[in-house]
């Protein structure tokens, strides 16, 4: 669902993140595309500004998906660890 809107309406992915700074500078590129869209001499510059909008989205949105899937393997791995230190632990108290 997210990959949607940071496709169609990029700037509302950095709004709904709480990233203040990164939903201006994707407003401003945004509304230069609609801008240079609605102009008729100029609407061949509109997608060049909606591709930067866009990549800039997807730029944040792969670097937050990478860091949650970074933190998840290395709790799992963490979790694992920890039981191997526990059994050998518990085969000597057992002998």
């Amino acid at each position: 669902m997210m990959l949607f809107v940071v496709l169609f309406v990029p700037p509302l992915y950095f709004l709904m993140r709480g990233k203040i700074g990164a939903w201006l500078f994707n407003s401003f590129l945004y509304g230069l595309a609609c801008l240079f869209l609605i102009t008729i001499i100029f609407f061949w510059v509109a997608p060049l500004f909606w591709i930067l909008s866009v990549a800039h989205a997807f730029w944040h949105l792969r670097k937050e998906m990478t860091t949650a899937a970074i933190q998840e393997h290395a709790e799992v791995l963490a979790t694992k660890m920890a039981e191997k230190m526990k059994q050998p632990a518990a085969q000597e108290a057992g002998k």
